[in-house]
């Protein structure tokens, strides 16, 4: 309801909700190490906050995977702060045989009956399918790699490959960042068959647009934010802003609003 914000303090594995107008805390959850996304539910009874663990070192080899720390999935009570459930993805990974798979949920998104999350791993080039109810891994989409892009783990930045990924409205549709391989793509999501690769310099970050039929990426090799289609899959506009931007998030306005100079 635009109330609450959900800050990660990452190098404290915590999570602090804060009073949007006030600033005053209001609670707060430990994590896995070093969390990062936060997700409140449609009906704001859930936070769901995703640890990645360490991603500033240089042990970035599959079996050195064990490093980088506890990486799970924490969901609370959005009104106590209490844990409901804690989801561990390393389970899940080494049910359909990838052991070798990195379970540090990067960016993560819900389908709109909240039913499928669907996520992005370190070092992965791809993304996951998973099943609330079920609790397991239903589907694994792989999408394309750079041929440009080095194979060399420690160059790609903060473990990421893939980093960013949001969907239509309608559920019909994902867009993903592919930040390593310099590209951003919308995927039908019954088939997860990929659309044009759009060419985006350092993508690491996709939200939806307010009318909801554009993605929007942040293009940090390029200083500036895209628009892509989502029933197209094609560019429609970029717009220059600061140096690297980062997360782009959608702020809603009140029509009545008024700037403080005004």
């Amino acid at each position: 309801d635009g109330t609450r914000v959900a800050v990660s303090a990452s190098t404290a594995n915590t999570v602090h909700v804060l009073n949007i107008n006030t600033g005053q805390q209001l609670g707060s959850f430990a994590t896995g190490g070093k969390p990062h996304e936060n997700i409140f539910t449609k009906d704001g009874k859930y936070i769901w906050n995703m640890a990645i663990g360490d991603v500033n070192t240089d042990s970035d080899a599959p079996w050195q995977d064990f490093t980088k720390g506890d990486r799970h999935i924490t969901v609370v009570d959005a009104t106590t702060y209490k844990q409901v459930k804690v989801i561990d993805m390393r389970d899940k990974l080494n049910a359909i045989g990838l052991t070798d798979y990195s379970d540090a949920v990067r960016p993560a998104v819900f389908s709109p009956d909240e039913s499928k999350l669907y996520f992005q791993v370190s070092f992965f080039n791809g993304f996951f399918e998973y099943d609330v109810a079920t609790d397991k891994i239903t589907r694994m989409k792989t999408l394309p790699k750079n041929p440009a892009t080095s194979e060399d783990r420690t160059t790609w930045v903060n473990d990421s490959r893939h980093h960013g990924i949001s969907m239509s409205p309608d559920g019909a549709k994902l867009c993903v960042a592919g930040t390593m391989d310099d590209y951003a793509t919308v995927v039908d999501r019954t088939t997860l068959q990929e659309g044009p690769l759009v060419t985006a310099s350092k993508p690491y970050w996709a939200t939806v647009s307010g009318d909801g039929k554009d993605c929007v990426i942040s293009e940090s090799g390029a200083d500036q934010v895209t628009a892509i289609d989502f029933a197209t899959g094609r560019k429609t506009v970029s717009v220059p802003v600061g140096d690297h931007p980062q997360r782009v998030r959608l702020g809603h306005v009140g029509a009545d609003w008024t700037s403080p100079s005004s």
